[in-house]
């Protein structure tokens, strides 16, 4: 089989030192000067960039077996998560699927209306009577009180959470970039801001555990789920651990993407567009996808494109790449939620801001209908002005958020 071409690179780090100034950058002149499958050597790591949605469906679904998530980057995501949805593989995975996945269903999220205007109506009365705001600080707040509200039944400072999980999530993606992590060796070696977010975070899910435990009357939510088969008997018995996992990976999981997603709708939505909802949601995702890189191990060797995928490897999917692939997306660099209108064609494969096959995230239903939602209310009420001299700019890290504040000027339509 051949080998498939790539950027040569230093001697020692390969392409690592190119990747960390400019990670998308780096990628997508990747791939425009070699190909839909490039060969790509970070140090003593080998992996293949994966550019097409035929050779993304076969990794990802049609020969999903040739793979796994025992991956780097799982690795340092369970030092936060433990072993859960986000980090575990095989049987692991499967056992916290099989338990969270009917509480995710489309109808369970049916009723979450009234919740969310809860939020967003003193939002919008907030935000008319300050006039300016930051729309990506504004959709952070919005969205992770709706999910500790939808998911947990409970109020929580939203600020309580996002404050450490900032922390979390630049400390993780440090050590995914970082050509040796100290903290495999031992936890002890953590940073200890990554160790005080950590702490902070298990304090509030004990506190939820704890309160939820003491209550007679418990909703019908995804920790009331979680604590019946922590409670339970059997093989789906969840052990303390799997508990704690589980929660957090739902507190901290359960906002990011949607969030983003948010900022970028709205930062867009000033463009003229009087689009549906969820055609702004969908293209916003397709631009900015929050999951903008994935990683697989190559468990068995495989040939992707004609080119040999070696045992050992790694392989990378980047929807952000993908979602503008030209071959596939017409005029790609632009923001048209109209190419998602009813009778519009578009290739499925090059289109996974969920993801793909059986890994497809679990709370995608959920996320549509709180940012569908939250787009019909505020641009029914508000007109959103980006002020001067501002352009979207993403950064690539644990997820693609906007790079900082985007201030933003508001009157009632």
């Amino acid at each position: 089989m051949t080998r498939a071409a790539g950027p040569k690179g230093s001697f020692i780090w390969g392409s690592l030192p190119a990747f960390k100034a400019d990670p998308i950058g780096f990628l997508a002149d990747a791939a425009q000067d070699h190909g839909d499958v490039v060969r790509l050597r970070f140090g003593p790591i080998t992996a293949h960039l994966i550019n097409h949605p035929a050779y993304v469906e076969q990794i990802l679904s049609r020969n999903a077996a040739n793979y796994d998530k025992a991956t780097r980057s799982a690795k340092r995501i369970a030092a936060t998560t433990g072993d859960s949805l986000l980090s575990a593989d095989q049987d692991k995975w499967q056992r916290h699927r099989r338990l969270i996945q009917p509480a995710f269903q489309p109808r369970s999220f049916d009723g979450i209306g009234p919740v969310l205007d809860g939020l967003i109506t003193p939002m919008l009365a907030r935000w008319l009577r300050d006039t300016e705001i930051d729309i990506v600080d504004e959709m952070m707040q919005l969205v992770i009180a709706a999910a500790v509200r939808i998911l947990f039944s409970s109020d929580i400072d939203p600020q309580r959470i996002n404050a450490p999980l900032e922390i979390l999530l630049a400390d993780t993606w440090r050590r995914i970039e970082a050509p040796l992590d100290a903290s495999l060796i031992s936890s002890r070696l953590h940073r200890p801001a990554f160790k005080q977010a950590v702490a902070e975070i298990d304090d509030i899910v004990l506190d939820l555990i704890k309160s939820r435990r003491a209550s007679r009357d418990r909703p019908d939510d995804v920790l009331s789920r979680l604590l019946a088969a922590h409670e339970g008997e059997g093989a789906q018995q969840l052990s303390d651990a799997e508990l704690r996992d589980a929660a957090v990976t739902l507190l901290l999981a359960g906002h990011e993407t949607t969030a983003n997603a948010l900022s970028w709708a709205f930062i867009h939505a000033t463009s003229g567009h009087g689009a549906n909802p969820a055609h702004l949601f969908a293209e916003a995702i397709r631009l900015y996808p929050s999951i903008w890189i994935i990683e697989r191990r190559v468990i068995r060797d495989d040939e992707v494109g004609g080119y040999h995928i070696p045992r050992g490897s790694s392989v990378l999917i980047s929807p952000y790449l993908l979602h503008r692939h030209p071959d596939f997306w017409p005029d790609p660099e632009t923001f048209d939620p109209t190419r998602f209108a009813q009778g519009t064609p578009r290739p499925r494969e090059a289109y996974l801001p969920f993801g793909l096959g059986q890994h497809r995230c679990v709370g995608l239903h959920l996320a549509a209908k709180i940012a569908h939602h939250a787009i019909e209310r505020v641009l029914a009420q508000v007109r959103l002005q980006p002020l001067p001299g501002q352009a979207p700019k993403p950064a690539p890290g644990m997820t693609l958020r906007h790079n900082g504040p985007f201030r933003m000027r508001c009157q009632r339509r």
